[in-house]
Formats: C-alpha cells, sequence, structure tokens
C-alpha cells in the first residue's frame, strides 16, 4: 500500500492559529488606541504652541492681541492638513496684553489644553 502524503493543514491546527492571532489582537489593540491618542495629544500641543507663536507676531504687528481672530491668524483644527480633525483651537480670552489659547478634543469636550501668554500650561 501507498503512504499519502498529508498536505494542507487540519481544521484544529487553524482554529489554534486564529486563537492565538485573536489573543495578540486583544492585548495590542489598546495599546495601539493610547498610543493613538498620545499622538493625537501631542499634535494638538505642537498647534498650540504654533498659535501663541502666530499671537505674538500679530501682537508685534498691532500692539495688542484683542482683535486676533480664528481663523484669519491661524487655522482652528488640528490636524490642519486635512486629514480627521481631532482637536479644535480657540482664543478664550485676549485683551491688550494677554491671551488664553485652547485646544479642546472633538471625542470628548471635557477633555482640553490651555496655554497662556505667560506661558502657563493646563492638562498637558
Amino acid at each position: 500500500m501507498m503512504k499519502r502524503k498529508n498536505l494542507g493543514f487540519t481544521l484544529i491546527e487553524l482554529m489554534i492559529v486564529v486563537a492565538i492571532v485573536g489573543i495578540l489582537s486583544a492585548v495590542a489593540y489598546p495599546s495601539y488606541q493610547s498610543h493613538v491618542l498620545k499622538s493625537q495629544r501631542q499634535v494638538a500641543q505642537a498647534a498650540l504652541v504654533s498659535l501663541s507663536s502666530t499671537m505674538e507676531r500679530y501682537y508685534s504687528e498691532n500692539n495688542k492681541y484683542t482683535d486676533a481672530s480664528l481663523p484669519d491668524i491661524h487655522p482652528d483644527i488640528v490636524p490642519s492638513d486635512g486629514s480627521k480633525v481631532t482637536h479644535e483651537l480657540s482664543i478664550d480670552a485676549a485683551n491688550g496684553d494677554s491671551y488664553t489659547l485652547k485646544a479642546t478634543s472633538v471625542r470628548d469636550s471635557t477633555k482640553f489644553m490651555i496655554l497662556k501668554s505667560t506661558g502657563e500650561k493646563e492638562n498637558w
């Protein structure tokens, strides 16, 4: 009698591989999500610093912060390259000598970052 070669995988072997991939995915996905949120937050922080620089430039040209408005002087969304918006920028308070900038998360409006003209940062 001739011996027959086994070609391919058994159903049990395939089920084990699928189970292992599922377990690895379940462990890796929350870490991935955390990394994505952290990177989005860092992009928003960079946008606040950029807006702060724009506000200083505006002040050097106009000797006041009061009439500065978004999006006239700077984009009011983060990121500004047209990809999925994660944060919205706003000028919360601007008077003659100071300003307060705010980046609010689009997902959760209770999550925000503040940068003041003095360099003071909140929720960073």
